[in-house]
C-alpha cells in the first residue's frame, strides 16, 4: 500500500525560519524587526510548497479510491457513490492546480527579491527549487 503523507522535503525548515533559528542566520532572512523582504518571499514559498505536496497526496486518495469503486462497478449507469467521488476528484484537482499557481507565483516573487538569474531555457521554479536545495537542503 502506498504511503500518503505528504513528503514536503523542506518541513524542517520552515519551522525554523518561522522560529527565527540561528541556522538560518546566514542567508539574511531576518533582523531585528522580524522577516526581512526575502524571509518573507521564502517564507510563502515554503508554505505554497507544502500546500502542494498535501494537495498531491489527496489527488493520490481520491484517485485511488475511486479506481477501488469502478473496479467492481456494473457496468450501466454509475451508482451515486462513483458519481460523488468523481466529484471530489475534480475538486482536489482543481485545489492541485490553484496551489501549483500558487507556488508558481511564490517562487517568482522570490526569484525576484533574491535576483536570481533565470536562464530562458529554464523556468522560475527550476531555478527556486535549485536554490532551495543548495541553501537548505
Amino acid at each position: 500500500m502506498p504511503d500518503f503523507t505528504a513528503t514536503f522535503p523542506w518541513e524542517t525548515q520552515l519551522q525554523r525560519l518561522q522560529q527565527h533559528a540561528p541556522a538560518l542566520a546566514s542567508l539574511a532572512l531576518f533582523d531585528a524587526e522580524g522577516l526581512t523582504e526575502s524571509g518573507r518571499a521564502l517564507e510563502q514559498v515554503l508554505q505554497a510548497g507544502q500546500a502542494l505536496a498535501k494537495c498531491g497526496v489527496d489527488v493520490g486518495l481520491v484517485a485511488d479510491e475511486l479506481r477501488r469503486y469502478q473496479k467492481f462497478a456494473p457496468p450501466g449507469r454509475p451508482s451515486l457513490q462513483i458519481v460523488q467521488l468523481r466529484r471530489q476528484q475534480s475538486t482536489v484537482q482543481q485545489a492541485q492546480r490553484v496551489a501549483r499557481q500558487a507556488f508558481i507565483r511564490h517562487a517568482d516573487a522570490l526569484a525576484r527579491v533574491l535576483a536570481l538569474q533565470v536562464p530562458a531555457k529554464l523556468g522560475t521554479v527550476v531555478v527556486v527549487e535549485r536554490w532551495l536545495q543548495e541553501r537548505l537542503g
